[in-house]
């Protein structure tokens, strides 16, 4: 989830893409863009549902998140006359445009803020790189991750979307980060038992290690800390704190799903007993000033989600209302939005399977 570190993203990019072009931006929304679909208003979510393996099945839908009842409606197909591919593995957004990673079909491409796609690199014309998985923004280069070892550099100028080089960093490379002009990526390893972080320097050709959990899957940089979150060495999905100045990891508990806030850090533990294949989930949110968990934080929680496997948790930006998205890996999955204070509002669906992440504009 990427998760989560795409909403944060939203926020610090709008300051770094000025030299971008923003076709959705106050002076230029006309609800249509240069695409079929029209939008009642700016306030647009775009959720990527990854869709199952080989099935081809990966989708993008919309809705408009200032609404208090959201409707969501096929994006991406509508949008470009194809299907997005196989399987939709990350998104984030760059000023008011989107970048999505699509893993087997093993592309990056660059969407307009209303969808429509500008621009693609696809990585089977660098086939030594392997399969792309992950993608953040910084500095004014899209960063990506694939699984040939590499953490790839694309930039994204005048609504085209083009490839830079790569640098080799680890076997099995999965998410990245950057922070203060360093990238942070996490290596799987081949047989999932590496346990380091990779840090590149900003020179883009020094790299250093640090350690972390086995298996250690998502990154993410908030308020100067990088956190990371993974499967951990008897599948136990430990969290914790990377202090970037030491590389110093402290671990701080269990989640198979994070989503960051302004100075809070949501967080759901999704544990499946696979005799019975029953799931038990729960709920709780991280003060990252106090440095204390909340499990009473989220309320009038819907009792579905206690036996439901939360996939993913994005949070808007723009008002601070938490999206929390179940999956039981076969059919739609579900949204369900607490605002900023974690009472339990509404509930809508994913419109496609295994809902990976949202991505807010305005």
């Amino acid at each position: 989830m990427k998760f989560s570190k795409l909403t944060l993203a939203s926020l610090s990019v709008l300051t770094l893409a000025l030299g971008f072009s923003s076709c959705s931006s106050d002076d230029s929304w006309d609800t249509t863009g240069d695409g079929k679909i029209t939008f009642e208003s700016s306030s647009r979510a775009f959720i990527l549902n990854e869709g199952s393996m080989n099935k081809n099945n990966s989708n993008i839908y919309y809705f408009d998140w200032s609404s208090a009842e959201p409707k969501v409606g096929e994006l991406y197909q509508t949008q470009n006359g194809r299907m997005l591919g196989d399987t939709g593995n990350d998104i984030i957004t760059v000023g008011n445009e989107v970048v999505v990673a699509v893993n087997v079909s093993n592309y990056v491409a660059l969407l307009d803020g209303y969808g429509v796609e500008q621009s693609r690199v696809s990585f089977e014309n660098y086939k030594n790189l392997g399969q792309v998985r992950s993608v953040c923004y910084g500095g004014g280069y899209v960063y990506a991750t694939s699984y040939g070892g590499y953490v790839s550099r694309l930039q994204v100028r005048g609504g085209k979307l083009t490839y830079v080089d790569s640098l080799r960093v680890g076997v099995r490379p999965e998410d990245v980060e950057v922070l203060d002009g360093k990238l942070y990526v996490t290596l799987q390893g081949k047989n999932y038992d590496d346990n380091r972080l990779a840090t590149v320097a900003s020179d883009f050709k020094t790299v250093s290690y640090t350690t972390v959990m086995q298996d250690p899957v998502h990154v993410t940089a908030s308020d100067g800390r990088l956190y990371v979150n993974g499967y951990g060495a008897s599948f136990n999905n430990p969290w914790g704190m990377v202090d970037p100045a030491t590389g110093k990891y402290t671990e701080l508990g269990h989640a198979t799903a994070l989503g960051f806030g302004k100075g809070m850090i949501y967080l759901a533990n999704s544990v499946t007993d696979w005799n019975t294949y029953k799931t038990s989930t729960t709920l709780s949110a991280y003060n990252t000033a106090t440095g204390t968990t909340d499990t009473a934080f989220f309320k009038n929680v819907p009792s579905a989600i206690a036996t439901m496997s939360v996939y993913s948790i994005s949070v808007n930006p723009f008002n601070g209302k938490i999206y929390m998205a179940t999956s039981d890996y076969v059919s739609d999955g579900t949204i369900y939005v607490f605002n900023a204070q974690g009472s339990y509002e509404t509930s809508f669906t994913a419109g496609g399977i295994n809902p990976h992440a949202i991505v807010f504009l305005k």
